[in-house]
């Protein structure tokens, strides 16, 4: 009888040598692509659509301090100095900025479907809060010779 005898050959390891760095300057010139190409929102920047007015000026005479900003978007979004609150926190806030700065003004950005209840409101916060100077954030519009605005 005649067996068939298999024998098992030794496996050769093939040396596989992988190359990147041709990957990698692919990958680092997209990189410097799409760095150079976008954009970059800048953080606390909103797009509010403020009332319109044709009588508004500009703000008074620069004051030596920043004004306190509030703004209130039409999804109910209040931040006060671009940090998001609630109108619960913004009370104690507000009161604490006053005791710091008493001459320090307020510029209240409420966006045009807002309700003039939340306006009014941030209204009383800031007069409980002691501050005198409110101001309201309107975008002009020039005002024709007839008195109607464009």
């Amino acid at each position: 009888m005649s067996g068939i005898s298999f024998r098992s050959r030794p496996k050769e390891k093939k040396n596989v040598d992988l190359n990147v760095t041709s990957l990698v300057d692919v990958l680092f010139l997209l990189l410097i692509f799409f760095t150079l190409t976008s954009t970059f929102k800048h953080a606390g920047e909103l797009d509010l659509q403020l009332p319109k007015s044709s009588t508004a000026g500009p703000a008074g005479p620069a004051q030596s301090t920043q004004p306190v900003d509030l703004i209130l978007t039409e999804h109910g979004t209040l931040l006060m100095d671009s940090t998001p609150t609630t109108f619960e926190a913004l009370l104690p806030r507000l009161q604490a900025v006053h005791a710091k700065q008493p001459d320090r003004q307020v510029m209240i950005e409420a966006e045009e479907k807002v309700a003039h209840g939340q306006v009014v409101r941030l209204l009383d916060a800031v007069r409980t809060a002691g501050f005198t100077g409110v101001s309201i954030g309107v975008r002009t519009t020039q005002a024709t010779p007839g008195g109607a605005a464009r």
